[in-house]
This record gives structure tokens, C-alpha cells and sequence, in this order.
């Protein structure tokens, strides 16, 4: 059991962008914008304002990538369970290595928890790039409430 809320805790944040401003948005709209606008930044790839799905794909491989260390193809409960020190540190190395900011996704645990068993495709007790993709895939469709191809701040707000 702890394998798997490990993984969900971890995997959660893959959906920060399409699933969690609506869970804790503020009281304070001025806030709220600054929140989702930070969202938007850190998976705008292009510096337009807005986020693609080629844009949130990238940002989830990325991240994958990042936190995949043993290269299987999958992200174990370690690999999970040590996901913040392990952005942490590519974030580090990349500003030491000049090469500005990383687009990383950022995992909102709660989300996932409750439905991992459903990422969880193949019921491997793991999460694959594909696994995850699909469901952003389906999170990005539903986050785009105009139904442009993008996320913008006046998606957050219908």
C-alpha cells in the first residue's frame, strides 16, 4: 500500500496545471490570478501566455525523464518518493550549467492518490510515460473549457 500512495503522491503533480487552481482557489482573486499564472509559466515553453498540448507533453516528458533514474521506463515508489529532491537538484544543476529554467510539470499529490488504480493502466504497481500521458491527454481536454487547443488564465475562469 505505501508503494502505491508513493507513486500517486508523486505522479499527482502531472496535473498541476489542468486539475488543481479550482482545489485551492483563494479567497483572494488578486491571489488566484498570480497562482494560475504562475501554473501557465512554468509549462509555457514559447513565452506566449498559453499552453499547448505539445507544450504540457513536453513538460510531462521532461519531468519523466528528470525523475525516471533508472532509465526502465517507469517511475518506481523511490523514484517517487524522491521526486522533490530529485527536480530540486536538476533545477540546480541546470542554472549551474547555464541553462536557464527547466520546464518541469509539478505533481499535486491529492489528485492522483485517489486514482491511481485508474492511471495505473496495466496494474503494475508503476507509472509509465504513456500511462501518464493519456491521462493528461484527457485532463487537458477538460481544463480547455473553449475548446481553442490551449489553456489560458480564461480557461480557469469559465
Amino acid at each position: 500500500m505505501k508503494i502505491k500512495t508513493a507513486l500517486i503522491a508523486a505522479i499527482a503533480g502531472v496535473f498541476a496545471v489542468t486539475a488543481t487552481v479550482p482545489a485551492f482557489a483563494a479567497k483572494d482573486p488578486a491571489k488566484k490570478e498570480k497562482r494560475i499564472n504562475r501554473m501557465i509559466k512554468r509549462a509555457d515553453l514559447n513565452g506566449d501566455g498559453k499552453i499547448s498540448e505539445s507544450e504540457l507533453a513536453r513538460g510531462i516528458a521532461v519531468t519523466f525523464a528528470a525523475l525516471d533514474i533508472n532509465k526502465d521506463g517507469a517511475l518506481s515508489a523511490d523514484e517517487i518518493s524522491n521526486a522533490k529532491a530529485t527536480m530540486k537538484a536538476h533545477r540546480k544543476q541546470a542554472r549551474a550549467a547555464g541553462e536557464g529554467r527547466l520546464h518541469f510539470v509539478k505533481f499535486p499529490a491529492k489528485k492522483i492518490t485517489k486514482r491511481f488504480d485508474k492511471i495505473d493502466a496495466n496494474g503494475d504497481g508503476k507509472l509509465s510515460e504513456s500511462e501518464l500521458t493519456r491521462v493528461s491527454e484527457r485532463m487537458f481536454k477538460k481544463r480547455d473549457k473553449d475548446g481553442d487547443g490551449y489553456i489560458t488564465t480564461a480557461d480557469f475562469k469559465r
